[in-house]
């Protein structure tokens, strides 16, 4: 039963079946929140997005070991650590509120937030990690794109209650935050030697945002 269990999981779960399971499933997404009917279903599915996502995407990484559990680990952590901040006192990204949609959470923070942040750096960096470029250049490319990344999330975001601005405005405090916890988040898995090629990563970068970016087109 194990092995057929195996055999049957290693037959589904292979690169190009998850690729293609991206555009399926965030266009699906994106019909999902078009439609006023089903907009509140797909609403509350934020949270099993983000889970099932960062599950899949993490199954195919090579290799574990302990410099990479230990980034990924200060990354999460530190996600989690830096927005509990941000949002009960507004001083890193300006004054807003999470909604209910994110799922449980710590201090007013979601947890999914930090997974979110570890799913976000990890792919950047795999993008980044391959540029040849001097000193810094990898992380200031790589805090660029996660800044553009934030710019298709913000309208959504606050449109299906992952969060919400004090006067619906987004303030550039909140991209100069980000460009700067990027950096951080960044560095950490430079300093840690981790180097990967993780097949359906960039899968999943290039389907959010395309997510993003059609959602507010039709917003």
């Amino acid at each position: 039963m194990k092995e057929t269990l195996k055999k049957i999981t290693n037959k589904l779960l292979t690169p190009a079946n998850i690729n293609r399971f991206w555009i399926i499933y965030y266009t699906v997404g994106v019909i999902g929140f078009a439609l006023p009917a089903t907009r509140e279903l797909f609403q509350n599915l934020i949270g099993f997005s983000i889970l099932i996502s960062t599950v899949l995407m993490f199954w195919f990484h090579r290799p574990w070991n302990a410099r990479f559990l230990g980034a990924s680990a200060l990354v999460l952590i530190g996600g989690i650590f830096i927005e509990a901040i941000g949002v009960n006192t507004g001083v890193v990204f300006g004054e807003y509120e999470y909604g209910s949609t994110l799922g449980p959470q710590i201090a007013e923070t979601p947890i999914l937030i930090g997974i979110n942040w570890l799913m976000l750096v990890y792919i950047v960096w795999q993008l980044v990690q391959k540029i040849e470029v001097n000193g810094a250049g990898q992380l200031l490319i790589g805090a660029t794109i996660l800044v553009g990344y934030d710019l298709f999330l913000e309208p959504v975001a606050m449109e299906t209650d992952m969060w919400n601005w004090a006067g619906q405005n987004v303030p550039h405090q909140n991209y100069i935050a980000w460009f700067v916890i990027s950096l951080v988040f960044l560095s950490i898995f430079k300093l840690s030697g981790n180097r990967y090629e993780n097949p359906v990563a960039p899968g999943l970068l290039a389907a959010q945002i395309a997510f993003f970016f059609l959602l507010n087109l039709i917003n």
